[in-house]
């Protein structure tokens, strides 16, 4: 059974790791995982959970239709995911050359993933 609540935090803690070694390619992919695994944990406490698979970008847009209004906990997830966050993420780039993924784009993932955790109350361990 998956468990996308530990999985995204794994996912955050390894993903800080390697970027404070500016280890930014594999932090970047990482950190995607930990955003897609925030989302997949938020819609798994709807009260008609639905099995969602795949990564963004098409994530953004299952979770857009089934966070929806329909849920008033779940509005500020909502909210976020309804921007643009992770552009230029995809799962493929972990098949670019090293150097691929800048250090602007990991901070602005992390900055997004965070937003994300807080809005699913996933709070990392210290």
């Amino acid at each position: 059974m998956d468990n996308y609540r530990s999985a995204a935090l794994r996912h955050l803690a390894d993903a800080k790791t390697l970027n404070t070694t500016r280890r930014f390619d594999n932090a970047g992919h990482l950190i995607g995982f930990a955003a897609e695994c925030a989302i997949k944990h938020q819609l798994s406490t709807l009260r008609q959970p639905q099995e969602v698979s795949g990564h963004f970008p098409e994530l953004l847009l299952a979770a857009r239709k089934r966070l929806g209004a329909r849920s008033q906990y779940s509005i500020t997830m909502y909210q976020v995911v309804k921007e643009e966050i992770f552009a230029g993420w995809n799962v493929n780039r972990r098949y670019h050359a090293t150097g691929h993924t800048s250090e602007e784009e990991m901070k602005r993932w992390l900055a997004q993933t965070q937003r994300l955790f807080a809005c699913a109350k996933l709070k990392e361990h210290v």
